[in-house]
């Protein structure tokens, strides 16, 4: 009917990260509640380039508004390299658990993999001491984060007119995907805020 309500159907929802286009590299996301000794670690996040398993770790309570303990420990994410994921997706020990479906796939083996490897990697900071997580789960992304860039020559795609801007990973290459994802949304939100 003329004047009533538009009958267009809704937007197509994507479980994926990446743009159409741009091609995708999977992921695993590690979370796992760590013993309170883990807060004698001096940062709350870090990248990991050096690491052919974890690309990036973080403290869960250093983001605003998270609790400080979770389960009576301090609850840790860990994104693995796209090299592991895929790895873990093609072996026979996680098998099936990853491979079943589309969209995120929670795997044991994969979570008590990276639960090793975050183990190792914050060692250092706590005199050498290995810490077992209380509880861990792992969950791979087929589409967590894009392959290569855009190559666009500045972090995100402003529209200044629309009050508009593009930010990811995608837009510009940085020295990781992590990196060129902050400062792509620090750079969209500059260029908000000078639209208005």
């Amino acid at each position: 009917a003329r004047g009533g309500p538009s009958r267009r159907p809704p937007p197509r929802l994507s479980a994926s990260a990446v743009p159409p286009g741009v091609r995708a590299e999977p992921a695993l996301c590690w979370s796992g509640v760590l013993p309170l000794a883990s807060a004698a670690v001096p940062f709350d996040a870090a990248v990991v380039p050096g690491s052919p398993s974890v690309r990036m770790l973080c403290r869960d309570a250093s983001k605003p508004g998270r609790a400080a303990t979770v389960d009576g420990g301090a609850l840790w994410t860990a994104v693995s390299t796209p090299q592991l994921a895929r790895a873990m997706a093609g072996s026979a020990e996680a098998g099936a658990g990853l491979r079943r479906r589309e969209g995120p796939r929670a795997d044991a083996a994969a979570a008590k993999l990276l639960s090793e490897e975050v183990s190792l990697l914050l060692a250092p900071f706590l005199g050498g001491e290995h810490l077992r997580p209380l509880s861990a789960t792992a969950t791979l992304w087929s589409d967590a984060s894009a392959a290569d860039s855009l190559h666009h020559p500045h972090e995100c795609v402003s529209l200044p007119a629309w009050r508009l801007a593009i930010a990811g990973e995608f837009v510009k290459e940085a020295a990781s995907p992590l990196e060129a994802a902050a400062l792509s949304g620090l750079a969209a939100g500059e260029a908000v805020a000078a639209a208005l």
